[in-house]
């Protein structure tokens, strides 16, 4: 920031360090003289203190390590480098502390203001830093060196002018994030109210296997492709990461390869556009994310996709919100590494809705999905805006 020395974070806030325990000392319902603990999985983009809790004995957890109002929660330790350095922020005090992956920055009284803090830990510079935090396989950011980096912190009333700014435009940005979020609720409601749930189909209607109305593509091992840049045609070669590439939020439209027609794909499988496509093994599989594909897909071995057979009796949008209630997890088999096989899926029962409803529920479908396509736009704009005003803050310029 221009004409801001900055100044070692230890000296306006205090890094706290999450508790330590043993698988053998949580237990993972609430019990009384338990205290709750959050772990990353907690941290997105505010905090998750209703689910996913392990409880520990109270006598465990200092009081220094209870959460209070202000702090700044943020993942310390994990395998992946895109997880280390996420921070959300505790709005108020919650009773219950937080697990050994994770710390609290917590601002010292007078010294910064909490929510100007919180926006520069979430800046480019500082998760650039992060992601070059140290370990090999497993990344670790140690307690003295994120006391030792260097923030910079004009005077209080400015960084409350900042927060203020910063805050304003986020909350714009989450209110765009929560109407769609309602517009997927709202077709999940409606599929629910027309034919019931995955394994509770309506008692309405008729059932039928999976097997009997639909196609399965098991993923094999990838041909040798070539970079994608928006070529026509051919085959995106598909892998469990690029379900996370940009733009692919909802339908697959890139990867990072790509395959000829003209090229001979050998044992290559090849699910076809419309398709539903997810994780058939390791721990992704509860990641449980789903997509449409946007084009024809050659499917690596981590992968399996469903489509309606031809002349089957329900449609891509029928599947696609289908599976998108289905929790893959539960359908998965017990082995050590966990893993989705054809044989799990082909005996779930489908209801079978008669015509009118089908095409009723798509027309419904194919409209919320055209306000998602204007509605992923807003959203793009206003964190276009967060992200110009928060380069623009954190470098004197707002």
């Amino acid at each position: 920031m221009s004409g801001v020395a900055p100044s070692p974070l230890t000296e306006k806030a205090e890094v706290v360090r999450g508790v330590t325990f043993s698988k053998g000392d949580a237990v993972a319902e609430p019990r009384e003289g338990y205290t709750p603990v959050l772990r990353a999985g907690n941290i997105q983009s505010h905090l998750i203190l209703d689910s996913d809790l392990v409880y520990i004995p109270e006598g465990m957890v200092s009081e220094k390590q209870r959460l209070r109002g202000g702090d700044i929660v943020m993942c310390t330790s994990s395998g992946s480098a895109e997880i280390v350095g996420k921070t959300a922020f505790a709005d108020q005090d919650w009773i219950g502390s937080f697990g050994a992956f994770c710390a609290v920055v917590r601002p010292k009284l007078g010294k910064c203001d909490p929510r100007y803090l919180f926006h520069y830990l979430q800046t480019p510079r500082f998760r650039d830093w992060t992601r070059n935090s140290s370990g090999v396989g497993i990344k670790n950011i140690r307690k003295s060196e994120l006391d030792s980096y260097e923030v910079p912190f004009p005077s209080l009333d400015e960084q409350r002018r900042i927060a203020v700014t910063l805050d304003k435009a986020d909350a714009i940005r989450r209110k765009r994030e929560q109407v769609l979020v309602l517009a997927d609720e709202f077709l999940k409601s409606v599929f629910l109210e027309m034919f019931g749930r995955p394994k509770q189909p309506s008692p309405a209607l008729k059932t039928r296997p999976l097997a009997e109305i639909c196609d399965l593509f098991a993923g094999n091992s990838l041909p040798a492709g070539e970079p994608y840049s928006e070529q026509d045609g051919g085959y995106l070669l598909l892998k469990v990461g690029d379900l996370n590439l940009p733009g692919n939020e909802q339908t697959v439209m890139s990867a990072r390869e790509w395959l000829s027609e003209k090229t001979k794909a050998g044992a290559a499988i090849v699910a076809p556009k419309n398709a539903i496509v997810f994780p058939k093994r390791g721990g992704a599989i509860a990641t449980n994310k789903k997509r449409v594909l946007g084009r024809s897909c050659i499917l690596d071995p981590n992968l399996m996709a469903v489509a309606p057979k031809t002349h089957s009796p329900v449609s891509w949008p029928y599947l696609r919100v289908w599976f998108e209630m289905l929790d893959l997890a539960s359908i998965s088999n017990g082995s050590t590494v966990p893993q989705l096989n054809k044989g799990d899926l082909y005996p779930l029962e489908m209801a079978i809705p008669d015509k009118e409803s089908l095409a009723s529920f798509d027309r419904i479908f194919h409209g919320v999905n055209t306000a998602h396509v204007r509605l992923s736009s807003d959203l793009l704009s206003s964190e276009a805006l967060f992200s110009s005003l928060s380069q623009r803050a954190f470098c004197g310029e707002l």
